[in-house]
């Protein structure tokens, strides 16, 4: 892992860094008498004490143990973890990805692609390989993978997904037949449902759009939008308006259970 820049993670990064240098100081201990105890290099610690490098999650835990902290070179590093995974993230994508773990409704129509929260690994990787930062793939898709553990909790929210017929049939063929399966999978969680819209319905808008409700507080709305642009819709009017909208659109879609042969058909290439 390099260092990471951002006001918050170089932060959390120089307070790791300056903990294992009082740490190691106060313990009389040169850089090198140190990597030889935990079993890395001197190198090493060089770069995580001069900021060059980040700290791994094993050398975390390695000081924790050596020094008896009780877990505070942990602690540090999780929550610099976190933050460096809250910078990979669109600007876009972030006010979503929040509002998701609190609410216990989520209703999503997208007329292009696979939503988030429903795609394999698989389908992610080609995504973000396509997008803006093909380098950073790797952290991406175990960022989306980790997002989708939301719909699996137990008190995961009620989750609703109308889709157009043609998402599904101009996915890649490699690709095509496990993405269904998946989606076929999820449908085993009650509080999970899909509803496809068939090719001929004019179900047409200009990007997806997702609602989500709250226990106790007002409805709000995310409008997708290339490179990680969307936003957030707090409007109580135009919040109900892209309500009315969806509704609209789902009347127009198979019934649960005819979009899942429908489903099944795509993912035999039929």
């Amino acid at each position: 892992m390099t260092a990471v820049g951002g006001s918050e993670t170089s932060g959390l990064q120089r307070a790791f860094a300056d903990e294992l240098t009082a740490r190691r100081e106060a313990a009389d201990m040169s850089r090198a008498k140190l990597a030889e105890v935990l079993g890395c290099t001197r190198q090493w610690l060089d770069k995580v004490e001069t900021l060059k490098s980040s700290a791994s999650s094993a050398l975390a835990d390695d000081l924790d143990t050596y020094f008896a902290t009780g877990g505070s070179f942990r602690r540090l590093w999780n929550r610099f973890d976190d933050a460096r995974k809250q910078g990979l993230i669109p600007r876009g994508y972030r006010p979503i990805i929040d509002a998701e773990q609190s609410a216990n409704r989520i209703s999503v129509f997208e007329p292009v692609v696979i939503t988030g929260l429903m795609q394999t690994e698989d389908l992610a990787r080609l995504m973000h390989q396509s997008a803006e930062r093909p380098e950073q793939t790797d952290e991406l898709v175990a960022i989306r993978m980790e997002r989708q553990r939301l719909l699996d909790r137990p008190d995961a929210p009620w989750f609703t997904l109308v889709m157009r017929e043609a998402v599904l049939r101009d996915l890649p063929k490699a690709l095509k037949e496990q993405q269904c399966k998946h989606l076929l999978d999820r449908l085993e969680n009650p509080k999970i449902s899909i509803q496809i819209v068939p090719r001929e319905e004019p179900a047409f808008t200009a990007a997806g759009f997702h609602l989500l409700s709250f226990e106790d507080e007002p409805d709000v709305a995310y409008l997708d939008a290339a490179g990680g642009h969307g936003q957030i819709v707090s409007d109580f009017r135009e919040v109900g308006l892209l309500a009315v909208l969806f509704n609209r659109i789902r009347a127009t879609a198979l019934s649960a259970r005819e979009s899942a042969r429908l489903i099944h058909l795509i993912s035999e290439g039929k």
